[in-house]
């Protein structure tokens, strides 16, 4: 269907942006190096080399591309850009190219409501308290040492809440090329401060706790707002990838079921990255993809009576879609705001953070699991509230301590 849909946006546009799946083995700088490789130590911290490719090879598919805009992303195997008619039907026969892959646009899964919180009342929010974070932390688990990838708007540095919390940030532009950052990192909108607050926020004297996993160390790059967001995606997926991240938490997607974003996920999973993603706040029936794959955590929304947001995604029974594999707080969830202070939002994107900061105290506390492991363990902690609807809550609401329990 990808070469179909590729062709579609040629024959309306001139130009389709597309992505092309390598194949190892051609593009090999030799035999025995057709995989990336990927090393966790004894304190759970990773790091991948990328499979060495002929870099004559990989450069000589530049031609095809309109205007010679390729961008090449190491870790992920693949190379983007726009092709028009000629370098469709090149690419298409390449001995390079393993597959082609339509690169529709998506978006950011933008909150339902948003209202500033004037005067927070000091301690956990009830997300944290919901998911038995503070009986984690007390048991000397708080992801130290563990590596989370943040791909969304950006992030206010400068907050009391983030201070420390970053250990690396980035800027994609719309070719998918990393941006020159002079001065302090800043967000490009609010969302990504909020989300990032809700996953790694620090604990601050007098202030609301906000942050799953308090001693995690967040890489973040910004990846949506202006220009291409495909491109500068797939740019922060790999740099992630080159970052040791173990868990990339993940609030975008196209609008229903594409299976344009399935390859990538899979090269996710093959390098022990663990993709936790927002299944869309269009209600019942109604997904995004990449958060309605069966490959992804896929978190939908509830509120705090244990009750399944009304604006929380869920598959239609019958169709390729699934999800969401469980639910989250992610109505009135109380997280950073950029310029100080804190707001109140609602959406899968808020309940989102609460399952990826959940990963990272799991891997904290035992650094030598794999994702699935992490993975199978929260999806079993789950229970489901009395007349739950098992299609939009999934397995239900996670337990953090039983998550741990589960896992050790």
């Amino acid at each position: 269907m990808s070469i179909e849909e590729i062709q579609q946006d040629i024959d309306t546009n001139g130009s389709a942006k597309a992505i092309v799946v390598l194949d190892r083995n051609h593009v090999a700088a030799s035999s025995d190096a057709t995989r990336t490789e990927v090393h966790i130590d004894a304190v759970g911290r990773v790091t991948r080399k990328a499979s060495p490719v002929d870099v004559d090879r990989v450069a000589a598919l530049n031609q095809h591309f309109v205007e010679s805009q390729m961008v090449h992303f190491p870790f992920l195997g693949l190379v983007h850009g726009a092709v028009d008619q000629q370098g469709l039907d090149q690419l298409s026969d390449h001995k390079a190219t393993h597959k082609m892959i339509h690169a529709p646009e998506l978006s950011t899964i933008r909150p339902v409501a948003t209202s500033d919180a004037d005067a927070p009342t000091a301690g956990p929010t009830w997300g944290l308290q919901r998911l038995n974070a503070q009986e984690i932390w007390q048991r000397g688990y708080t992801g130290k040492n563990v590596v989370v990838a943040h791909l969304d708007s950006g992030v206010d540095s400068r907050h009391p809440a983030l201070r420390g919390a970053l250990e690396k940030f980035t800027i994609f532009d719309s070719k998918g090329k990393p941006v020159d950052i002079n001065g302090s990192y800043s967000d490009a909108d609010d969302h990504g401060t909020h989300t990032a607050g809700t996953l790694a926020g620090r604990i601050v004297d007098g202030a609301p706790v906000i942050g799953m996993a308090p001693d995690v160390e967040l890489v973040d790059a910004r990846v949506v707002g202006d220009g291409d967001t495909i491109a500068r995606l797939l740019a922060g997926l790999d740099w992630a990838l080159g970052k040791g991240a173990r868990v990339v938490n993940l609030s975008v997607g196209f609008p229903g079921w594409k299976p344009s974003f399935e390859a990538i996920i899979k090269k996710l999973r093959e390098q022990h990255l663990l993709p936790v993603v927002a299944i869309g706040n269009e209600g019942a029936t109604h997904t995004r993809s990449p958060g309605n794959y069966s490959t992804v955590l896929s978190v939908g929304a509830i509120d705090s009576n244990d009750k399944v947001a009304t604006f929380s995604g869920s598959y239609q029974p019958g169709g390729d879609a699934t999800g969401p594999m469980l639910c989250a707080p992610g109505v009135r969830v109380l997280s950073a705001k950029p310029g100080g202070g804190y707001r109140e939002s609602d959406g899968s994107s808020m309940a989102t953070p609460h399952v990826a900061g959940l990963a990272a105290l799991l891997f904290s506390a035992k650094p030598d699991a794999t994702i699935d492991e992490v993975e199978r363990a929260i999806v079993n902690s789950c229970t489901r509230p009395a007349g739950a609807d098992p299609d939009r809550i999934g397995a239900g609401i996670p337990d953090g301590i039983a998550a741990l329990g589960e896992l050790l």
